[in-house]
């Protein structure tokens, strides 16, 4: 099934992602997760890209087991980081031949050290101009990804709207947004992706906080913010790492409980690999869930 096939329903979706482990370890964790992970029921689970190295050929390990080992629909996370546009064809075709229908394109980030994103030789410098790639090459459902508070590097919302119009214009069928802790930015953002004309389904995507260095480090990087509120429930909790924990599940559950409310068509869960979370956040949300026709 491709993004399309699951938007096109009247309930809403539930998926995951993860991301590939970048030692052996952790890859051993992530085995003996992913039962647990896909006994939760979600419609789909995608699995992110490294720019480089080991971690690219993991992505498609991983996703191919959960789409031919255990027969759940996957989409495999692919960037302009790094590759030229026969690498990213070729790319495309290998993903193919392991029956994987669905792509979400990003850019990438910028290479450790640089400030802007440079494009590499003969390769794209927009997502875009790779979405277009993916469409041009063959029949692949589409995700692009979305910015409640808009993309770090954009000097402006109107800018960042714009640059999301062109990928989903290029030809993707869902945008699934970043992180984010207040569910009022995702209304906004919602409501401005309308007034310019983009009318594809837009999904939230919702991440537990597992810890209080955690989460200040990757909003940092990613430019979310922490409601004050949160930011001191969090704080309060000091060094009680399962208070903190406790904290970052209610408030994600709480998030998914009020956007189902609200009729979002899914909600994407950044899992980080971990179970124990999303279990307890998908047992809160399950009652709604069971409710909704």
């Amino acid at each position: 099934m491709k993004f399309s096939d699951f938007y096109g329903k009247d309930y809403p979706i539930i998926s995951f992602e993860l991301f590939p482990p970048r030692t052996e370890k952790m890859l051993v964790e992530l085995e003996e997760r992913l039962p647990k992970l896909i006994s939760l029921g979600p419609s789909f689970i995608t699995v992110t890209y490294g720019a480089l190295g080991s971690t690219q050929e993991r992505t498609l390990d991983i996703a191919s087991r959960i789409k031919n080992e255990y027969g759940m629909e996957t989409a495999h996370h692919l960037t302009c980081v790094g590759a030229s546009r026969d690498q990213i064809t070729a790319t495309l075709d290998t993903i193919r031949q392991h029956k994987i229908e669905n792509i979400v394109a990003l850019r990438g980030d910028p290479a450790q050290g640089d400030i802007m994103f440079t494009a590499p030789e003969n390769g794209y410098d927009h997502g875009n101009q790779l979405v277009e790639h993916i469409r041009a090459f063959g029949d692949f459902g589409i995700g692009v990804a979305g910015y409640p508070e808009k993309h770090i590097e954009a000097p402006d919302e109107a800018t960042d709207l714009k640059n999301l119009k062109r990928k989903v214009d290029s030809g993707a069928d869902v945008v699934i947004t970043q992180l984010y802790y207040d569910n009022r930015h995702f209304y906004h953002f919602v409501e401005q992706c309308r007034a310019v004309g983009i009318h594809k389904p837009i999904v939230p995507g919702l991440m537990p906080i597992l810890s209080v260095e955690q989460i200040k480090r990757i909003t940092g990087l990613c430019g979310a913010t922490i409601p004050i509120q949160l930011l001191r429930q969090l704080e309060n909790a000091g060094n009680d790492e399962k208070r903190v924990q406790e904290i970052g599940i209610v408030h994600t559950a709480n998030q998914a409980l009020e956007l189902l409310d609200h009729g979002v068509p899914g909600i994407h869960f950044y899992v980080l690999n971990r179970h124990f979370h999303i279990a307890e956040i998908m047992q809160r949300i399950a009652p709604v869930l069971k409710r909704i026709p």
